[in-house]
């Protein structure tokens, strides 16, 4: 499992180029790399699908959905 920005990296995508493609702003997923925030289910799906990984294999996705699940409970 890798962090979101290796995998943006990677790409060779920008934050803009990411932002758009998921529908985020740019805003939301640098605070999302440098753990300022952490993503709703919905938004870590549409960022690996932007950035063509399975969601599962984003450390910031499992981090997601930890929290979605402590609040189920």
């Amino acid at each position: 499992m890798k962090p979101l920005r290796e995998w943006r990296v990677r790409r060779m995508l920008s934050i803009r180029q990411l932002a758009a493609d998921a529908r985020v702003t740019p805003k939301t997923l640098m605070d999302l790399e440098l753990g300022r925030r952490t993503a709703q289910f919905g938004t870590m799906r549409r960022i690996a699908e932007a950035i063509g990984v399975p969601a599962h294999e984003i450390a910031e996705f499992a981090l997601a959905l930890e929290r979605r699940a402590a609040h189920t409970n």
